[in-house]
């Protein structure tokens, strides 16, 4: 591939854009790849493997990471699951999971577990 520094930074910067950015990643590396190449199959091998990472990355690598420091409850991601796609249909769907863990983080920077208790009476 030609650049791939500069592929892979592109890759990197489209990652912070949710479902557009790894699709248009896979368009870009389709595109280069078939021009690059002389064989379609020689040209499909870059963004098969963008595929392979983007899939490995999105369905265990980050949920295992955020979900040790997250500690999310599986009914708390059900019901966020089900009231945002309630409210606002598929799009709600893709962005319960962030809405909840913005959520957490909120109630855990504004209530910490740590304030001062009063006494029993």
């Amino acid at each position: 591939m030609p650049n791939p520094a500069g592929l892979g930074a592109l890759a990197a910067t489209l990652n912070y854009f949710p479902i557009i950015g790894p699709v248009a990643m896979f368009a870009i590396l389709t595109v280069v790849g078939v021009i690059a190449f002389s064989t379609i199959g020689a040209g499909l091998i870059a963004p098969l493997a963008f595929v392979g990472i983007i899939f490995l990355e999105g369905h265990f690598i980050t949920p295992t990471i955020i979900g040790r420091r997250l500690e999310l409850n599986a009914l708390a991601v059900f019901l966020a699951l089900a009231f945002w796609t309630w409210l606002w249909g598929p799009m709600g769907g893709f962005l319960s999971s962030p809405l909840l863990i913005v959520a957490l983080v909120l109630k855990d920077h504004l209530m910490p577990v740590d304030s001062p208790q009063l006494p029993p009476d």
